[in-house]
């Protein structure tokens, strides 16, 4: 088995782990937090914006980490989204699902880094050798 399904078969466990919470605890975590349903799209967001400004940047270097952060994200993401599903069937309330899921947005957005970063940054390269071919 090869290292991506270990770390997802992983993740979803511990995902899991979401499951025993009681619905106190959940509560109590969206209060601390003060989780909402806005919050939820601010990790993506924000994800999509710094990989385009470091593609701006032009920071090459970071393509090096990406393959690490894809891995991270996928297992984050796979965590928030396995125990979101966890609390919904437990305590059938979709609300007190929010800690988990805010967990699969940082890792959605984390991927989202990643791709609008490579993206960005190849599309910038490509301009700038047509300009180079052109002159």
């Amino acid at each position: 088995m090869d290292l991506k399904k270990r770390i997802v078969i992983l993740a979803g466990a511990v995902g899991l782990f979401f499951y025993s919470a009681t619905q106190e605890q959940l509560i109590s975590v969206i209060a601390d937090y003060n989780l909402g349903w806005y919050q939820l799209g601010l990790p993506i967001a924000w994800g999509v914006v710094l990989g385009g400004v470091c593609a701006l940047l032009k920071f090459r270097w970071l393509l090096s980490w990406l393959p690490p952060v894809v891995l991270v994200a996928s297992a984050i993401t796979t965590m928030g989204i396995i125990g979101g599903v966890a609390v919904y069937v437990k305590h059938q309330l979709f609300v007190l699902a929010l800690p988990p899921l805010q967990l699969g947005a940082v890792g959605i957005g984390l991927y989202l880094f990643a791709v609008s970063l490579t993206r960005l940054l190849g599309d910038i390269e490509a301009r700038s050798s047509e300009k180079e071919k052109k002159s």
